[in-house]
């Protein structure tokens, strides 16, 4: 048994932590129980029906709440800080994957594992992604969203699918990226605007309507000479929202890139505001890669992205 112990990032990171824990599991008949998903668990179908977030889900199962979820994750926390279980904390000086001998060294099968440390962060998943795409199609299915939040994103989709050809996400991405990795994928609205008419060149003859997602109001003025829709606002159905676009555009981030997984859609993470796009650019989950630049001090570290 597997159990993820500590909690890594925002939802973007939960879900893709969960997601190539869920593929290890599917490979190696494991189970895995995740509290560390304690805040976003009542989103989703399969989460929701069972506090213990258990995968495979098991055909006896209890539902949550938040108080309930609030003590099972910290229960957990002490028993991986008890010493009376394994307990495998993940360093952050490489890239982690399961094929690392250390991590499978330590691993108890027939025991409980607890799991602790950042664990997945940006693309330290992607000597992995072979086992995440092999066990894909369960893994969107657990994480099928409740059925009101599908029904909002159904029809917002379909109302901007009604007028137009081509339909790109645009995730925007303030707030926290401000001050994230020192603003290292802080754009400005206008440096979004460079990437989007860049985009909109790509299909000459076609309408384009870009589907704008973000975690702060965005001013209407800037967007007025384009086809524009904002997302719900809302965690979940902006999310998923951008999974059901052509295409997606948005900086490197866990959140666009689960949009990218789950709905199966080329993402364009931008590193280079005033670049010529270009359509091989948008790129399928699957076939990312890059390079790790670690630092002593973490705040520091950061992915380099190269397809």
């Amino acid at each position: 048994m597997l159990v993820i112990s500590a909690k890594s990032g925002q939802l973007g990171n939960r879900l893709l932590l969960s997601a190539h824990f869920m593929a290890f599991a599917s490979e190696n008949n494991l189970t895995v129980l995740n509290p560390a998903f304690e805040e976003y668990a009542d989103f989703f179908n399969s989460t929701s029906q069972d506090f213990l977030c258990c995968y495979p889900s098991t055909r006896f199962s209890i539902s949550g709440n938040k108080l309930l979820r609030k003590y099972y994750y910290k229960i957990n926390r002490y028993l991986a800080e008890s010493g009376r279980f394994n307990t495998i904390e993940i360093k952050r000086n490489q890239p982690f994957n399961w094929s690392n001998s250390s991590i499978t060294k330590e691993l108890k099968p027939e025991s409980i594992n607890f799991f602790q440390g950042w664990v997945f962060r940006d693309g330290w998943f992607v000597n992995d992604i072979s086992n995440l795409q092999k066990h894909g199609e369960k893994i969107r299915a657990y994480f099928q969203p409740l059925k009101k939040y599908q029904l909002n994103v159904a029809k917002l989709i379909s109302n901007i699918r009604s007028q137009t050809d081509v339909l790109i996400g645009v995730h925007i991405r303030h707030g926290d990226y401000q001050k994230h990795q020192n603003g290292r994928y802080f754009y400005l609205v206008e440096n979004y605007l460079k990437v989007m008419e860049s985009a909109q060149m790509l299909f000459p003859n076609k309408k384009v309507t870009f589907l704008i997602c973000s975690n702060q109001k965005q001013n209407d003025e800037y967007f007025q000479h384009l086809s524009y829709v904002y997302g719900n606002n809302h965690i979940i159905e902006d999310m998923y929202s951008l999974a059901e676009c052509d295409y997606i555009i948005g900086p490197p981030s866990s959140y666009s890139m689960w949009a990218s997984f789950y709905g199966e859609r080329p993402l364009y993470m931008i590193k280079n505001v005033n670049k010529t796009l270009k359509i091989e650019d948008f790129v399928h989950f699957y076939q990312w890669q890059g390079v790790c630049y670690y630092n002593e001090d973490w705040s520091k570290s950061f992915w380099e992205w190269t397809h």
